[in-house]
């Protein structure tokens, strides 16, 4: 009889020691897939912001991108370990790439290091034949893409434009004086930016992705960025239409 009630004992004791470990081993890996996706992202979006602000000084007639995907010409260093390290000048472009087999998709990168000169400003009368074809002139070598991200339900891209009569604000506290800080202005949001359309003064990016432990299932990273060097100004006729993609 004892031993029986013994065995009954360390039965129950083992059953609940054996619960307590696989819950524990099943929330541990869950929150480890979890941190290596939230540190992809991070990665992410610090690269990406990196290299906007790192964008080839005078060529903003080049910067396009839509709602999920954006292109433009960087100083940076190629991922390529192959071609050397160093900044050099590059074509860059962020975009989901979908996976049939995972959830969510991918947030990939994809870049070419450029062979020669960027084509200068578009003139307003300047028709889309002329411009393709000075396009067509930049050499570019071979493409390559990277996965930075996993479980990536969104990838959003606004455009910030600052409305016309507004002046791009320096923020220099010398020159506020008595009169104060200037009184805030509402960007202009646009969905996507053509080339032509040149640099807007500012993007915002958000970055959904799978997360389990979250009561929706998801949780969005989103940040603000100013771009810097020779910003276009807000042309209401040439930007003033939203297209619909």
């Amino acid at each position: 009889m004892e031993l029986i009630v013994a065995s009954t004992l360390l039965t129950l004791i083992m059953t609940s020691v054996y619960s307590a470990f696989t819950t524990t081993i099943r929330t541990w890996r869950t929150g480890e897939a979890n941190l290596k996706t939230y540190q992809d992202a991070r990665f992410a979006m610090n690269m990406l912001s990196r290299e906007l602000q790192n964008n080839v000084y005078g060529v903003g007639h080049l910067f396009e991108g839509d709602r999920d995907s954006i292109e433009f010409y960087a100083v940076t260093p190629a991922l390529d370990v192959d071609k050397g390290e160093g900044p050099r000048v590059m074509w860059v472009r962020y975009r989901l790439k979908s996976d049939p087999g995972e959830e969510g998709s991918h947030l990939y990168r994809e870049e070419a290091i450029v062979k020669s000169p960027l084509p200068l400003k578009f003139e307003d009368d300047e028709d889309d034949l002329a411009r393709e074809e000075r396009l067509s002139r930049i050499r570019k070598g071979s493409k390559r893409g990277y996965e930075l991200a996993s479980g990536v339900l969104d990838f959003d891209v606004y455009y910030l434009w600052l409305p016309e009569g507004e002046d791009d604000y320096e923020s220099d506290v010398d020159s506020i004086g008595d009169a104060g800080p200037p009184e805030p202005v509402e960007l202009i949001e646009k969905r996507e930016n053509r080339v032509g359309w040149g640099l807007p003064q500012g993007l915002r990016i958000a970055v959904t992705l799978v997360d389990e432990n979250a009561e929706e299932g998801e949780t969005t990273f989103e940040t603000t960025l100013r771009l810097f060097g020779p910003t276009a100004e807000y042309d209401e006729e040439k930007l003033g239409e939203e297209v619909e993609l």
